[in-house]
């Protein structure tokens, strides 16, 4: 009897022992699947926060480029404004002379290539060579050249010229005692043929170059596989 009453404490304890044992496993693997479930949540979370951060970081970044282009745009402008305020004013005020100096054309050159550079994507794509003009030339500062003479040759090679080309334009200007001296070389487009006799342009420039010079002036013009060049010499 006593044998069976040890048997029996010792059966519940064991009983006791077991029960313990599972509910302790068991609450330990549903505070792992909490603790694992946290850990995942956690982790997640701190992902979205750092998605968040970064995304803060971009706005800024973005923003600030914006305002670098809108300044670029800005000091373009500006830019461009002056220029076209001094070119319309050499146009319409220098013009009552019909003759200017070498000094002013170089000026009004060197202005209308800065607006005209609003427009055009390559940087240094236009190249003005003046080393060649003596500036202690009578020349340069007596009114002994047409008003605006330079204007076509420009505005022809920005017509029918590659302006979206790296090299497109280059301009060399010489002036001694005795001529003036002007070569425009621009990039072509492709399939690009220049009329035989000329447009209404080149008729009125011939014209005025008669009416002013007197004879006292030559035009030559050329074209090559991917350059078309004309040259203006004003003889004193």
């Amino acid at each position: 009897m006593e044998n069976n009453q040890e048997f029996i404490i010792i059966a519940l304890v064991s009983l006791s022992i077991s029960v313990w044992l599972y509910f302790k496993f068991k609450n330990e693997r549903k505070l792992k699947e909490k603790l694992s479930k946290d850990y995942t949540r956690l982790m997640a979370d701190n992902a979205l926060l750092e998605a968040e951060h970064l995304k803060f970081q971009l706005q800024p970044h973005t923003l600030n480029n914006i305002l670098a282009n809108l300044k670029a745009i800005s000091n373009k402008l500006n830019r461009g404004m002056d220029s076209l305020s001094d070119t319309l004013e050499y146009i319409l005020y220098k013009g009552n002379k019909h003759l200017v100096s070498v000094e002013d054309e170089l000026d009004f050159i060197k202005r209308y290539l800065a607006l005209n550079d609003l427009f055009i994507s390559e940087i240094d794509s236009i190249k003005v060579n003046d080393s060649g003009v003596n500036k202690s030339s009578k020349q340069y500062k007596d009114l002994c050249i047409p008003h605006l003479i330079t204007a076509y040759f420009i505005e022809n090679a920005f017509k029918h010229g590659d302006v979206n080309h790296p090299q497109f334009l280059n301009i060399i200007i010489r002036l001694t005692d005795n001529e003036f001296y002007m070569s425009v070389t621009n990039r072509i487009k492709d399939n690009y043929m220049p009329k035989s006799n000329g447009g209404l342009g080149l008729k009125n420039m011939n014209k005025r170059l008669e009416l002013l010079m007197d004879k006292k002036y030559k035009i030559d013009s050329s074209k090559s596989e991917s350059n078309y060049t004309s040259t203006l010499t004003i003889y004193f």
